[in-house]
């Protein structure tokens, strides 16, 4: 059944009526985004989230992580800058290399994804603690019970998990109930006002729905995370520390390049061999593209020193 345009049109945030801006179109199913202008939210309806999406085998970006490629991002490095060693539980863990790498700097680590082929791969990483599952029963509002004698938990973290969700503020209110006194909530977004923005949306299907329903600014996700009881909050661009990698997104995205397509296709890599020898065909291409990417190194140095709200993710980490 069609929903009326003002029910269509409610910020997720603050319920507020939000103003038109675009419609998107893919698989006869549309889309329309709106604006909210009290809280700064910009959202997509109708929000249907498929358990079931992020385990087929043609999503491309998701498919890395099923390749078992094993490095560790900009957004966990900066956890585990500022974090210390304690219970975690993390919400889209993937395959698992942050968790594994947690988990060997001591913290305790606890992992749930909706990918079961991204768990098969975490587990073959030695961790105990991972589960295919959603972190709640949508019906009761209930958390799983393979988590129920982890919780509570010092640190949740949610890598870019934020932007998937239909309804923010009660995803992120039943995660506040998960924490410890004291516990803090952890995680990234896609920045909405990163550089060449528009330029990477026209390359890569993946800021659209099915993919993501919610497009934050720093403003946008503080009040969405204050919506949802948290307090003690800070905002902020997640350091671009990886020059030459933050060079070559640069690059690809200036001259065309790369980008996931809806109805990509890829075939899944088994534990092993054969996710070593993926995380290995992956550092060459790395070597291979330095040459190209070193002339984009200068303005990748000039926005990571002079305008970091331009880098392309936000990191947040909140308190009750």
């Amino acid at each position: 059944m069609d929903l009326p345009i003002d029910e269509l049109a409610r910020c997720p945030t603050c319920s507020g009526t939000g103003q038109r801006l675009r419609s998107y179109g893919h698989d006869d199913q549309t889309w329309t985004c709106f604006a909210c202008g009290r809280c700064d939210g910009q959202y997509w309806a109708p929000r249907v989230v498929e358990a079931g999406f992020y385990a087929r085998d043609e999503q491309a970006t998701y498919q890395r992580r099923r390749d078992g490629e094993g490095f560790l991002r900009p957004r966990h490095r900066e956890f585990l800058r500022r974090a210390r060693p304690g219970r975690l539980l993390d919400v889209g863990c993937g395959e698992g290399y942050f968790l594994a790498t947690a988990e060997a700097k001591g913290y305790a680590v606890t992992g749930v994804d909706l990918d079961p082929g991204s768990i098969e791969i975490a587990r073959g990483r030695g961790l105990t603690h991972v589960s295919a599952t959603p972190l709640f029963d949508a019906g009761t509002g209930e958390l799983a019970p393979e988590l129920r004698p982890r919780a509570p938990f010092d640190w949740v973290t949610a890598f870019e998990v934020l932007e998937h969700q239909a309804d923010p503020v009660a995803f992120l209110t039943l995660v506040r109930s998960l924490l410890a006194p004291d516990g803090a909530l952890c995680g990234s977004v896609p920045n909405r006002d990163r550089l060449m923005v528009d330029r990477q949306r026209q390359l890569d299907a993946g800021d659209f729905p099915p993919h993501h329903f919610l497009w934050f600014s720093a403003r946008s996700l503080e009040a969405t995370l204050r919506q949802a009881g948290f307090s003690r909050i800070s905002v902020g661009p997640v350091p671009e520390d990886d020059l030459l990698a933050y060079a070559a997104h640069l690059e690809s995205t200036t001259l065309g390049r790369g980008g996931r397509r809806a109805g990509g296709s890829g075939a899944a890599a088994a534990p092993g061999r054969k996710a070593a020898a993926g995380a290995l065909r992956s550092r060459v291409r790395g070597w291979l593209r330095t040459g190209k990417n070193v002339p984009f190194a200068p303005a990748a140095l000039l926005i990571r020193k002079v305008r970091p709200d331009l880098q392309r993710a936000l990191y947040f980490e909140a308190r009750a």
